[in-house]
C-alpha cells in the first residue's frame, strides 16, 4: 500500500460531471488500499475571472485582498470534490490552505511555501479520511491567505506529498505527459515516459507549461517523485525523478513574442548590474550572445519592452541601447538535456544556419542551448532539431 498525493488541475475539475469523474478516480485508487490525499485547483475559467474582477477595481498582485478573491475558487472546488467521494461512500474532508495549515512568506501574489504542517492530515489518512485540499493558497505570518503564483496548485501538491512522506505526486490535467516539443507546434512530438528533475525544471522554465517551474524545483530538492497524467485518458504519463535518461536531448521547448535589445555599458563589471536592475523591476530578462566585453543582447517579454527602456534610460550603467528591429517577433527555441557541450552548440549553430535559420543570440549551459530566432522561422526550427536530436524516434 502506498501513501499518494493526485492533484487535479483546473480542466479536470471544469464541471460537476468532471468532479464526479475525479471521484471515480480516486476510489479507483482507494480500492486498491492507497492512501490518498487530493488536491484541487479552481475550476477553469474561475480564478482568470476573478483576476479580470480585482483588475478592474485597479487591484494587482502584491495586495493581500487580491490574493483573498483569486484563491477562493479553490475554495468552491475542493469542497465540492469532498462531498463527491462522500455520495460515493468515501471519507473526505475539504481543507483550506489555512487549516492545513500551509506556511508561506508575505510575498502576495508569488508567495513561496516555508512549511507544511502534516499533522491533521497525517490524523485524517490514519482515520480512512481522504483530506481534499484547496491548491494555490497559503497563509502569511501576517494571518493572511496568500498565492503562489500561476500553477500555484503543482506547488502545492508537490509540497504536501514531501510533508507527508508519499511515495508519489500525481498531477493531473487534460495533458497525458510530458511531450518532447509542444505538439501544436510540431505534431510529431514523442511522449517521455521518464525524465529527470533537471530536464523537467529546464522544459518548464523555457516555456513547457506542463508543471509549474517552482513545483519542479521543489520536488527536486526534495526528492519527491511526480507522474504527469491526464484524467481523461490512461496512457502512463511521465515520470518525473532523479534518475537521468540515456539520451543526450530530452525535448525542446519555445518562449513565444519576445523583444530583443542591444544594450551597451561602460565597464565589465556593470552588466550584472543592470540584468539586477531589471529583475527588481520584475522584467524577466536573460543575456545572449556577448558581442564584444561592453556590449551584450538581452531578450525578453515583447510586453515589458517598454517599462525594461524606461529603466535602462535611468540607468547610469548603460551608455546606450536600442530594440532590435521593432516590427519583428522573436522566440526563444531551447534545446534541453543533460551535459550538453559548447561542441553540442557549435554543432546545432551550423546546422541552423545551414538550413537558412538566421540566429540573433546563443546561450548555452550544462542543460539546455537558447536560439533566440524570428518567430516565423520557430516551426522550421523546431523540425530541423527535432529530427536531427533524434526525438522522433
Amino acid at each position: 500500500m502506498s501513501r499518494i498525493v493526485q492533484k487535479f488541475g483546473g480542466t479536470s475539475v471544469a464541471t460537476l460531471e468532471r468532479i464526479k469523474n475525479v471521484a471515480e478516480i480516486i476510489a479507483s485508487y482507494r480500492q486498491k488500499k492507497h492512501d490518498l490525499i487530493a488536491v484541487v485547483s479552481a475550476m477553469a475559467g474561475v480564478t482568470n475571472k476573478f483576476i479580470s474582477y480585482m483588475n478592474s477595481l485597479g487591484v494587482h498582485e502584491g495586495d493581500s485582498e487580491y490574493d483573498s478573491v483569486v484563491s477562493s475558487g479553490e475554495l468552491v472546488t475542493s469542497g465540492l470534490l469532498a462531498v463527491a467521494l462522500k455520495n460515493i461512500g468515501l471519507k473526505a474532508k475539504s481543507y483550506a490552505s489555512w487549516q492545513v495549515p500551509i506556511f508561506t512568506n508575505n510575498a502576495y501574489g508569488n508567495a513561496v511555501i516555508q512549511n507544511v504542517d502534516s499533522t491533521s492530515l497525517k490524523m485524517d489518512i490514519f482515520a480512512g479520511i481522504i483530506p481534499v485540499i484547496s491548491g494555490f493558497q497559503g497563509v502569511s505570518s501576517e494571518n493572511r491567505i496568500t498565492t503562489l503564483g500561476r500553477g500555484g496548485s503543482d506547488l502545492t501538491a508537490v509540497a504536501v506529498a514531501s510533508a507527508v512522506e508519499a511515495d508519489l505526486c500525481e498531477i493531473y490535467s487534460d495533458v497525458d505527459g510530458v511531450y518532447t516539443v509542444d505538439p501544436n507546434l510540431y505534431p510529431e512530438a514523442k511522449k517521455i515516459d521518464h525524465i529527470n528533475y533537471r530536464e523537467m525544471l529546464e522544459m518548464a522554465y523555457q516555456g513547457a507549461k506542463i508543471l509549474q517551474a517552482q513545483s519542479v524545483d521543489y520536488a527536486m530538492n526534495r526528492n519527491v517523485v511526480v507522474r504527469v497524467a491526464s484524467s481523461f485518458i490512461d496512457n502512463g504519463g511521465t515520470v518525473i525523478s532523479k534518475d537521468t535518461s540515456s539520451k543526450l536531448v530530452c525535448g525542446l521547448a519555445a518562449t513565444h513574442n519576445l523583444a530583443l535589445l542591444k544594450v551597451s555599458y561602460g565597464h565589465e563589471n556593470d552588466l550584472s548590474g543592470i540584468m539586477r536592475l531589471l529583475e527588481e523591476n520584475f522584467i524577466g530578462a536573460e543575456i545572449f550572445q556577448r558581442h564584444d566585453s561592453l556590449k551584450t543582447s538581452v531578450i525578453m517579454d515583447k510586453k515589458k519592452i517598454m517599462t525594461a527602456m524606461h529603466v535602462l534610460k535611468s540607468c547610469d550603467l548603460v551608455s546606450s541601447f536600442k530594440q532590435e528591429m521593432i516590427r519583428r517577433h522573436f522566440s526563444l527555441l531551447n534545446v534541453v538535456g543533460v551535459l550538453i557541450s559548447e561542441k553540442k552548440r557549435d554543432e546545432l549553430s551550423q546546422l541552423l544556419r545551414s538550413k537558412r535559420i538566421e540566429i540573433f543570440g546563443c546561450y548555452h549551459t550544462d542543460h539546455r542551448i537558447g536560439f533566440v530566432i524570428s518567430a516565423d522561422q520557430l516551426l522550421n526550427a523546431v523540425a530541423i532539431l527535432h529530427k536531427y536530436c533524434g526525438l522522433d524516434q
